[in-house]
């Protein structure tokens, strides 16, 4: 088990960038955390708490995420950018990456983009091959029924953190709960921010260009994982030059949540 004291973290609003986020620990080293599709900040609680004690660690939501306008970041390029205006704003001039899902399409072109920024980067079931996802992740995008099955799992998210209030035993099952709890989160997401995020996160597909990431890289799966199967993470690690692949036991697409310390060994041996 990792020992590290918890030290809880401030949130607050950056203006030049318009993003919310949370900040913990201190130092001269900075590690910047970008979540998933339809997730927040909130799931990097845990990674968060065992990162600050070695660095000083960001977490922002989004655009079109938690606290964060989308003021027109509907492609990957756009929210790459407003990333690293927030990372400016904050004096980080060197930092490590971490990018998970969609966070990981985000955190390649940034890399891409601003290679001087980022010493570190860390794709965590990374969303960057939008061709080769399995058909069931484009199910919000279909003609149709598309968008009646965005706002109908938002409808059913705002139930489950309904539930989740009133019913007090389930907070004791710690396998549930981090499904409940990303739920709770993702229930007050604007459908249209997010149909506009996922149809731009497919349409940018990354597989002609990560053989140009130039900084050490590790790529991190569930082997449950059915949003990014394990074999397109491994397809992600063999293109990019002397990058690392490590498969996260038990886990499915949040190993931060689903398998915590087996996730925080791994990028912390990277990290450090």
């Amino acid at each position: 088990m990792i020992e590290t004291p918890v030290r809880s973290p401030t949130e607050a609003f950056c203006a030049t960038s318009r993003l919310r986020y949370s900040v913990a620990g201190g130092g001269e080293r900075g590690v910047v955390l970008l979540h998933g599709w339809g997730d927040t900040k909130e799931i990097w609680h845990a990674t968060c708490a065992v990162l600050s004690s070695r660095a000083r660690v960001f977490a922002p939501d989004l655009p079109g995420h938690g606290g964060s306008p989308l003021d027109g970041a509907e492609r990957m390029q756009q929210v790459a950018e407003r990333v690293a205006t927030f990372c400016t704003a904050h004096g980080l001039t060197s930092f490590a990456l971490v990018g998970h899902s969609m966070g990981g399409n985000v955190a390649l072109e940034l890399t891409l983009t601003h290679p001087q920024m980022v010493e570190r980067l860390a794709l965590v079931a990374p969303a960057a091959l939008g061709t080769a996802m399995p058909p069931y992740t484009r199910l919000f995008l279909q003609d149709g029924y598309g968008w009646a099955a965005l706002r109908a799992s938002l409808l059913f998210y705002r139930r489950v953190d309904a539930l989740a209030r009133q019913w007090r035993p389930i907070t004791a099952m710690t396998r549930i709960l981090p499904g409940v709890r990303r739920a709770a989160f993702a229930a007050h997401h604007d459908p249209e921010g997010l149909h506009r995020l996922l149809n731009a996160l497919f349409a940018n597909s990354l597989d002609g260009r990560l053989d140009r990431v130039r900084v050490p890289t590790l790529v991190i799966n569930g082997d449950l994982d059915a949003v990014v199967p394990s074999r397109l993470s491994q397809r992600v690690a063999a293109a990019i030059p002397e990058a690392r692949f490590a498969l996260v036991r038990g886990a499915l697409h949040h190993p931060m949540d689903e398998q915590p310390e087996a996730f925080q060994r791994l990028l912390l041996e990277f990290l450090t």
